[in-house]
């Protein structure tokens, strides 16, 4: 479907309206000191170190009025912080690296639950009332997608990251394109803990202009940490490029057969 859109574009705010849609990502600095406590004490856990809490993805349809948004906060909501959830992942650092980072950030001082401390979420964004998504049989026609069209809007953005004191990478971002036929987002979470396991957890939202239904799926993989190793090539004088392990994308390529569900909401 070709339509006529707008282009949005402030200091902090880019995005477009196009076929009753308004699709629009924020970038803004790291949160300050105090929002970041307020933040830790809101969750009873210590955040991630780089979090960017004011960024945000929304997808807003006029008609209906319903929203879809990804933010950081309502990402780290998901983290678990059950009795177990510090031995999610089980590493003779992690313990360590809770302890050290509580102490490095003493200001918080009532922040004792045990959580997650890769930060790991299975969130799949926030949906307003009046879009619901349920189960479906059938997922993103990613045949469409594959079509060459304008790129009316893209963008690319972190939610929070993480280095998990100097042991591995914890990430949560998202990319979001916009075309004359429909829009498509990708939201990724990455989780490199070394010598241990990578993982990934994917969200990705389809809708094509014109039509009554959003699509939604989520995907979630897991790789030992030597597993993926041993896919990185060989240099000369068999040498190994490990920069490879800190690049997302060749990470993405070697984790293969995710568990994927698939979900629709239909337009009220």
């Amino acid at each position: 479907m070709e339509a006529g859109f707008e282009k949005i574009e402030t200091d902090t705010v880019g995005g477009v309206r196009i076929g009753g849609w308004e699709i629009t990502s924020c970038h803004k600095p790291i949160l300050s000191n105090t929002t970041i406590e307020q933040y830790s004490h809101e969750l009873g856990f210590n955040v991630p170190e780089m979090i960017f809490g004011d960024n945000y993805l929304r997808i807003h349809h006029a008609a209906s009025g319903c929203t879809i948004e990804l933010t950081a906060l309502d990402g780290l909501r998901q983290v678990d912080t059950g009795p177990d959830s510090a031995k999610s992942v089980q590493v003779s650092i992690a313990q360590n690296w809770t302890e050290s980072s509580r102490r490095s950030r003493g200001d918080i001082t009532d922040v004792i639950k045990p959580f997650d401390w890769t930060f790991s979420t299975k969130y799949r964004g926030s949906v307003s009332s009046g879009l619901s998504f349920g189960a479906s049989d059938s997922g993103i026609d990613y045949a469409k997608l594959m079509v060459r069209e304008t790129i009316l809007f893209y963008d690319e953005n972190v939610l929070y990251e993480d280095d998990l004191g100097d042991n591995g990478t914890s990430q949560l971002a998202y990319k979001v394109r916009v075309m004359p036929s429909g829009f498509f987002v990708l939201q990724r979470f990455f989780l490199r803990v070394d010598g241990v396991l990578f993982r990934i957890y994917d969200t990705r939202l389809y809708h094509e202009f014109g039509s009554s239904v959003v699509r939604r799926e989520f995907s979630s993989r897991e790789m030992p940490f030597d597993s993926v190793k041993r896919r990185v090539p060989k240099k000369k004088h068999d040498d190994e490029d490990l920069s490879l392990l800190n690049n997302i994308p060749f990470v993405d390529s070697v984790m293969k057969d995710p568990i994927v569900e698939y979900e629709v909401a239909s337009l009220p």
